[in-house]
């Protein structure tokens, strides 16, 4: 396991990506806003289409209708026509996503108006002739039949369009309204904890006349997100003292048969429809439109085949009927995640949705979630990042991206819940990145410059697992218990004087190059050459446990490959060297040691070391190749054979220790017992 100091950097890292995260979570740039929108519309086309689950028809005002009827416009007459229809079809509710604003006046109108108006001030008047001015009034007054049609239908909703100015400075102001609009607010409200309402400053109302005979009213207002398209829908705006329901949730109220004081509004929270339907909202009074898919998800009939009474009667009976614009060029058209539909379709889902209550849901607590999810990411992607390689951690990085956009896509087809998705695996993928990347420039680089510095001197094998393990390879001082082998050629001084150069590079280099191959097997450390002296150890960098084992074992092998180089010299008619090895075991100090500036070593010092070479020297008195102290002896004996000769499982097998002498060592009081190991099967070889 890593020291906590080298993963302390990995939580600093994470700790100031998570405080950037939970920053944006909780006041979100623009940008961060459009991309969560994206991924809204992605998660809905993955979802797919959907079947409508409330009985709606529109009936369109289509481009057949309108050449049909050889019209450019849809004339107020022709609306007025269109409702006697449906009233004799018997609809629940009639939605007109229409507006009529001002009375509609003509040159024709006026005259007769002014006529009637002069001709009752004659004090003779004929009072037939008025009865047909008043006649010939009506006949040219479209308002009137409008008026009279939905007046007799008697569950017509009307639209009015509200104004919302965001950068007004006093946003609470509002221009004059007409008298009956507050006849239309919500009568039973209170403000919730945190309200931040929808404002408009003036609207866009239905004539008096028109209005004071519909059902009802409501807002048609569009919340447009930065990408232009529709998203949410303002179940009720402000608009001064009063709060003003929505075209579509009036007429819910309408369908259900509901009084105005049978609605309850918790602003920034709720509203409760009798008692049975309870639709939450965000704190500004909206929902998420659960967008069916493509069109044509409702069922949908021309003008003109109502008003040639081409439809049949059960078709429309019963049901909600919403009348709106579908012809090219109208310009009632709005983006959705799916496609592009008309306002009356989109109306028509607003309506589906809160019948159904089927509608999306962003609750305040997922913005906790979003936290949590970026505090545990941290918190997962910190300790793994440290332990794997980049393939392993960006594997476990993509498991986890999966898995998290599983969830969200889970709640969001599952439970209609919007999770947020963009910051969290944003932030899921910069700390990856990020991590992974510090990793590469610090742990890697020490890598490798653990890999340049412990290669020269141990196997691959010791130097992988220091870099796995790179508090093993402390490049400062530490104590630590080895064993030290030191090898020197005996006679070399001779030998050097009888060959030449080359002959004596060449032999060298050729043993040397085989003891330390030797050494290597046995992962050891190669401390350094000296002339022809060999000194390497085990215990460090590396923690061996059994480093006097793999030190004697060591010893051993090298003996055995002198034999065979022997064998070869002989071979060659080539003059043979002979070696002798000395061991010791203790405490020595480990570490780089030289000049920073211009050369350091790996190498270990203290009087173990010195121990270690006055063994070996000892070898030539003794006439022993290997020697070793009471202190190695003391880690190895139990895999000597036993007094009978018998050997030990895994242990060295026909080994014999052979007391020679106790050495008087400079600096210590206590002389030193030493020992010849004879290696049974190379002592019974001829020429040994």
């Amino acid at each position: 396991m890593r020291p906590v100091k080298q993963k302390a950097p990995y939580f600093v890292l994470a700790a100031l990506m998570v405080a950037a995260a939970v920053y944006v979570t909780v006041t979100p740039p623009i940008f961060v806003d459009y991309l969560e929108a994206k991924t809204f519309d992605i998660r809905t086309l993955l979802r797919g289409e959907r079947s409508a689950e409330a009985d709606i028809a529109i009936v369109a005002i289509d481009d057949k209708t309108l050449d049909s009827l050889g019209l450019n416009i849809w004339t107020r007459g022709n609306m007025a026509t269109l409702v006697e229809k449906l009233s004799t079809m018997e609809p629940a509710v009639i939605g007109i996503d229409y507006l009529y604003q001002l009375p509609e006046t003509s040159k024709g109108l006026e005259s007769v108006r002014n006529l009637s108006s002069a001709y009752q001030m004659l004090p003779d008047a004929n009072k037939e002739y008025l009865k047909q001015l008043q006649l010939l009034e009506q006949a040219n007054d479209v308002d009137a039949a409008l008026v009279k049609a939905v007046g007799n239908a008697g569950n017509v909703v009307l639209a009015f369009a509200p104004h919302v100015f965001e950068a007004m400075e006093n946003r609470e102001h509002v221009a004059a309204l007409p008298e009956f609009m507050p006849w239309y607010a919500f009568m039973l409200s209170k403000p919730g904890p945190a309200y931040k309402p929808v404002v408009a400053q003036t609207a866009l109302t239905p004539f008096e006349r028109l209005a004071e005979v519909s059902a009802s009213i409501g807002h048609v207002y569009s919340l447009y997100d930065p990408d232009g398209a529709i998203r949410w829908e303002a179940l009720y705006i402000k608009m001064g003292e009063d709060i003003y329901p929505s075209f579509g949730f009036e007429i819910v109220r309408i369908y259900k048969g509901l009084r105005q004081q049978d609605v309850k509004v918790v602003t920034g929270d709720r509203i409760i429809l009798g008692d049975k339907i309870d639709l939450p909202t965000d704190v500004s009074g909206r929902i998420l439109i659960n967008y069916l898919g493509e069109r044509g998800n409702f069922p949908t009939y021309p003008a003109i085949d109502i008003l040639k009474g081409q439809i049949p009667v059960s078709s429309l009976k019963g049901k909600i009927v919403l009348i709106g614009a579908a012809a090219l060029g109208t310009g009632d058209i709005h983006v959705t995640p799916f496609t592009e539909l008309t306002g009356v379709e989109k109306q028509a889902t607003v309506i589906e949705n809160i019948l159904s209550l089927n509608y999306m849901v962003k609750e305040e607590w997922t913005t906790l979630l979003d936290v949590v999810a970026i505090v545990f990411f941290a918190f997962v992607m910190a300790l793994t990042v440290p332990y794997f390689g980049a393939f392993a951690s960006g594997l476990f990085f993509g498991v986890l991206l999966l898995i998290y956009l599983g969830l969200t896509q889970y709640a969001f087809v599952a439970h209609n819940i919007w999770v947020h998705v963009v910051v969290p695996a944003l932030t899921l993928s910069i700390l990856y990145t990020t991590l992974t990347t510090y990793r590469f420039f610090t742990e890697e680089n020490r890598a490798r410059q653990i890999r340049s510095i412990f290669s020269r001197y141990t196997t691959e094998k010791v130097v992988d697992e220091m870099i796995e393990h790179p508090e093993m390879a402390k490049l400062g001082g530490v104590r630590r218990n080895v064993t030290v082998l030191f090898s020197d050629v005996r006679g070399f001084t001779t030998f050097s004087e009888n060959h030449t150069p080359e002959e004596v590079v060449s032999v060298l280099n050729e043993l040397l190059s085989e003891m330390t191959d030797v050494i290597m097997h046995w992962n050891g450390t190669l401390d350094k050459f000296v002339g022809d002296e060999i000194m390497a150890f085990w215990g460090a960098p590396g923690e061996q446990k059994n480093h006097a084992e793999l030190a004697t074992h060591c010893a051993l092998h090298m003996l055995h490959r002198l034999y065979e180089l022997h064998e070869k010299w002989e071979a060659e008619g080539r003059e043979k060297l002979d070696i002798g090895i000395g061991l010791n075991s203790g405490e020595v100090v480990v570490g780089n040691i030289g000049s920073e500036s211009k050369k350091m070593d790996y190498t270990i010092i203290g009087d173990a070391v010195n121990l270690g070479a006055r063994v070996e020297a000892l070898t030539r008195n003794y006439n022993a190749h290997l020697m070793v102290t009471e202190f190695t002896l003391a880690e190895i004996s139990h895999l000597l054979p036993d007094k009978n000769g018998t050997g030990i499982k895994d242990g060295f097998g026909h080994v014999e220790a052979r007391r020679l002498d106790e050495v008087k060592v400079k600096g210590k009081q206590n002389a030193v017992v030493v020992y010849e190991l004879v290696d049974m099967e190379i002592d019974s070889r001829p020429g040994t």
